[in-house]
């Protein structure tokens, strides 16, 4: 799911900084993926740095980010912390 996020964030929005942290283990028991092989990469940290989302509202670039990731929410992704940089 890791390298998912990475690839897409990558292609959309050519960041200058990057940084995806999987915190799953800090949410261990509330949620399991349906699917047993994301069971451990349900919950990350996006730290991204981008012209496209510093030009926008936080609450625009929040969207955008959780649009280009929508399959990822549908194939075991269940929380996304995001910090624009």
């Amino acid at each position: 799911m890791k390298e998912k996020i990475i690839k897409k964030l990558q292609e959309n929005f050519n960041p200058d900084f990057l940084e995806v942290i999987n915190n799953s283990h800090l949410h261990g028991g509330h949620f399991k993926a349906d699917n047993p092989e994301h069971h451990n990469q349900t919950h990350f940290l996006v730290k991204i740095s981008a012209q496209e989302l510093r030009e926008v509202k936080k609450i625009e670039a929040h969207r955008k980010i959780n649009k280009i990731l929508e399959d990822g929410f549908k194939e075991g992704l269940h929380a996304l912390e995001i910090k624009i940089i």
